[in-house]
């Protein structure tokens, strides 16, 4: 196993070090993906370019599948992300486009029934009628079964967009944003 010291990175030739390491740590077979769980971002940033085989790097570093991402500039989201940086001195975050979506969702649902009635709005969300622009090139919703929005996830770089999930060919009798997160038959969650 590797013990990562975190000087080696920083000290004289330091870099030398970790072209040896690494490699000799990641030389552990045939993998698809090296996944790095990092929190405290001590040695993560390293592997990427140095593992033993050619692999990409994904997790607390390199590619990362996310609600959100600031390297988003497609379908209207830099309009979003200038708004939002304009408004709050720094880019969105994942959990400041969740909280978005959830006031935007009531907030539509309210406007487009003409009400401000609790349990009509909470019907609505769930219903097929519901659909909501989120600057992800498809209308999201909410899964009737257990409440979930239904909503791309992005493979994103530190620094580009990557990929937009559901991949195409994967069919569902619903919609295509099915085929992620847990489905009405498997569900133990109901609402």
């Amino acid at each position: 196993p590797w013990t990562f010291r975190p000087a080696n990175g920083r000290a004289d030739t330091g870099h030398v070090t970790l072209q040896t390491e690494i490699p000799a740590a990641t030389q552990v077979g045939d993998y698809d993906v090296l996944v790095v769980a990092d929190e405290a971002d001590e040695f993560g940033a390293y592997l990427e370019g140095r593992t033993a085989l050619p692999r990409t790097v994904a997790g607390t570093q390199g590619l990362v599948a996310t609600g959100w991402s600031a390297v988003d500039e497609e379908w209207g989201a830099t309009q979003l992300q200038e708004r939002f940086h304009k408004q709050a001195g720094r880019w969105m975050l994942p959990s400041d486009y969740a909280a978005w979506l959830a006031v935007r969702s009531v907030g539509e649902a309210a406007t487009r029934l003409h009400s401000l009635d609790p349990t009509a709005i909470a019907k609505y969300l769930r219903s097929d009628d519901f659909l909501l622009a989120g600057f992800k090139g498809q209308g999201l919703s909410f899964r009737p079964w257990d409440g979930q929005m239904r909503q791309p996830i992005l493979i994103a770089g530190p620094r580009l967009l990557v990929s937009s999930s559901p991949q195409p060919g994967f069919l569902h009798q619903r919609t295509p944003l099915d085929t992620l997160g847990i489905d009405l038959e498997e569900s133990t969650c109901k609402f």
